[in-house]
């Protein structure tokens, strides 16, 4: 059939043969849609040229030049939009993205109909913002409207009530931005339909894309700088707006970097912003410990997230005062009677900036802790507390030979145990006794109801050596065989889900799996430093105890690939590095993560260490993992593996069971 150039195509006829033609060109799309478009978005006037044009040699859909008819632009993107595949809209010479171009510039050149808009646009002289520039300002030169001498316009949002500078009319209604029933379109990164957020690369992105793309730097094909890849080059690969001749959009209006995008200042500029406002004391300087701080805070590697744990609690006002002089820089200062982990975070902060000594740090925050909880205690008991708790807790709490400073746990006991003598004490005075005419039926009663055994007989046998209480009985934890729960096929289930399982993450599946092989302690894994790791190129050791223990190669590459991804971790660094500064992972961690396995800390160690035993003496076992012998004694009696042979074994390599 001819197509005559003045006669329109037929509303019945003009579908399908746009349909034929775009499968003649290798699109695939449904038969409906492409009809529905095509006899929609195309007015009869233009359809035979537009059927003319599509059924053309020198039409490539992947490729579409600018100069396309605007109604086949138009119809190609609706298309793209709907999820069909194989179509590449034109890439406007303005903004370096994909999509229709209908408008010309004074070049002449086909651009975006955004692009037509922001040519009317400016950067503010007085906000660095690209705005409109329609007002003056006092110096004469033009400014947006918000910097102008009226200041921008107000409204009242109709959805939320609240007075908006920025608004949208929809059915004669005002909406501020959020309330703004943004339409639903597809977005060419995630595939979903959600509210596009602006159109870069090519096509739309809604808001999670599009911050991706903005808050992953990466190094440009074209100038090898770090910057924001958000353009498209003449091969439609991604650019910095630097190569793509555009202006720098994204780049900080201060420093010019683009590494840490946060508006039009980058995260680092507002961070020093943020800090020297409140760290500057009364009298406009900032004092030489918080200067620390601040150096420290700002050469964090994501001061994004600083920002947002600067805005507001009851850390912030506490820095604020110490800054200020009105609170002194002690550890008593960072105990409040309800409690807060942002004044952790804080001390621990501080700690790991050098303000706050490193020694005695723990051990000061355990004192004033122990002192803050005991004014809350009974009058009555205040004086054999603090006593008990100075003399006899804190004297016997292990330290860290090499921090010089109280270990977790031990500031853990003394706080469990502090808080379980207030509670025996006060239950005492409920039943109307004091602590002298105590008896040994009212010791088991309070034993039925909390666990006591770790602490109370501690605590009553030092006040029977001074004489007051009587001397009492505590049923002692006696330690049993341990409980095997988990059986061996279970276990190597365990293991290849570990090593196998990309979907878990790995700062999980490598301290998991280290207790899983060797039975090691969580406590002690997650302690490990980067020194502690030697990669001789084609093994890796890990330094547990006196002697270097030879990783088996599937945990030889996950631990090569965690420490990979970790490039700027110093030796004397924590290899599992805890979400306060300075501190490694907490346990409690892992234990989530390994619950939602099916599984626990403690049936890895004990399945591992049965395992161990029954294949390897408890002699070699306790030397090549820091273990005291009477550990895998007990493992090995479990195990049936006695080790009568030993001596005449001592010659040969022994190790470890090895993952399968």
């Amino acid at each position: 059939m001819t197509i005559r150039r003045g006669t329109p195509q037929p509303n019945g006829e003009f579908g399908p043969r746009v349909a034929a033609a775009l499968a003649g060109r290798g699109i695939h799309a449904p038969e409906p849609l492409v009809i529905a478009a095509a006899e929609r978005i195309i007015p009869a006037p233009r359809r035979n040229g537009a059927l003319r044009f599509l059924t053309s040699d020198t039409f490539t859909p992947s490729r579409i030049p600018a100069d396309t008819p605007t109604v086949v632009q138009q119809l190609l993107a609706h298309l793209d939009r709907h999820g069909v595949t194989g179509i590449g809209l034109p890439i406007c010479p303005g903004c370096r993205t994909a999509k229709v171009v209908k408008m010309r510039d004074e070049q002449g050149r086909r651009i975006c109909f955004r692009c037509t808009q922001l040519s009317a646009y400016g950067e503010c002289p007085s906000c660095l913002r690209r705005k409109k520039l329609v007002a003056t300002g006092i110096e004469g030169r033009p400014v947006c409207q918000r910097c102008g001498p009226d200041g921008a316009p107000t409204f009242e949002c109709t959805a939320c009530a609240k007075t908006v500078t920025v608004a949208s009319r929809v059915d004669g209604r005002w909406h501020c931005l959020n309330c703004y029933p943004r339409p639903a379109r597809r977005c060419v990164s995630c595939g979903h339909d959600k509210k596009i957020a602006t159109t870069i690369l090519t096509g739309p992105h809604c808001f999670a894309c599009r911050n991706r793309v903005l808050r992953n730097p990466a190094p440009c094909p074209g100038c090898g700088w770090i910057r924001i890849l958000a353009f498209l080059g003449d091969t439609a690969t991604a650019i910095c707006a630097g190569c793509a001749g555009q202006p720098a959009r994204y780049a900080c209006r201060r420093c010019g970097g683009e590494e840490h995008h946060y508006g039009r200042l980058c995260a680092r500029c507002v961070l020093d912003d943020r800090c020297t406002e409140l760290l500057t004391g009364p009298d406009g300087t900032i004092s030489e410990p918080m200067r620390a701080l601040r150096d420290h805070l700002c050469t964090r590697p994501r001061p994004a997230q600083i920002i947002k744990w600067l805005r507001r609690g009851p850390h912030i006002d506490l820095l604020c005062e110490i800054a200020s002089g009105r609170t002194p820089l002690t550890a008593a200062s960072f105990v409040r009677p309800c409690g807060d982990k942002g004044l952790d975070y804080l001390h621990a902060l501080l700690v790991d900036a050098g303000v706050i000594s490193r020694d005695r740090a723990t051990a000061d925050l355990l004192e004033a802790w122990t002192v803050r909880i005991i004014a809350d205690a009974p009058v009555g008991h205040r004086r054999l507390l603090a006593t008990y708790v100075r003399w006899v807790l804190l004297r016997r709490a292990s330290y860290d030979s090499r921090a010089g400073d109280i270990t977790p746990g031990a500031a853990d006991h003394v706080k469990a145990a502090t808080r379980g003598l207030i509670a025996f004490l006060t239950w005492l005075d409920e039943q109307n006794t004091p602590l002298d005419a105590v008896t040994q039926g009212q010791v088991e009663q309070f034993l039925t109801v909390r666990s006591a055994q770790r602490w109370l007989p501690q605590f009553l046998g030092w006040a029977h050596e001074r004489g007051l209480a009587p001397q009492l009985e505590v049923p002692v934890l006696t330690p049993g065989l341990p409980n095997i729960t988990a059986s061996e096929r279970d276990h190597e289930h365990t293991i290849a889900t570990l090593v196998r399982d990309e979907t878990i993450a790995l700062d999980v599946r490598l301290p998991s799996l280290l207790i899983a092989v060797y039975g090691l302690p969580a406590s002690r894994i997650l302690r490990l430093r980067r020194e502690q790791l030697h990669d001789t190129g084609e093994a890796i050791d890990l330094n547990v105890s006196d002697r270097p223990l030879r990783l088996p190669e599937p945990l030889a590459d996950l631990t090569r690939t965690y420490v990979a991804r970790h490039p700027d971790v110093g030796p004397q660094d924590w290899l599992f590095p805890g979400r306060q500064p300075g501190r490694p992972r907490n346990t409690l961690y892992l234990t989530r993560q390994l619950r939602m396995l099916g599984t626990s800390i403690s049936a890895l160690q004990k399945t591992a260490r049965f395992r161990l035993a029954g294949a390897v003496p408890a002699k070699v076992l306790a030397d090549m993992l820091g273990f005291r012998v009477n550990t895998f004694e007990t493992y090995a009696h479990l195990a049936a593996g006695t080790r009568g042979d030993y001596p005449g074994l001592r010659h040969h390599d022994v190790a470890p069971h090895s993952m399968s």
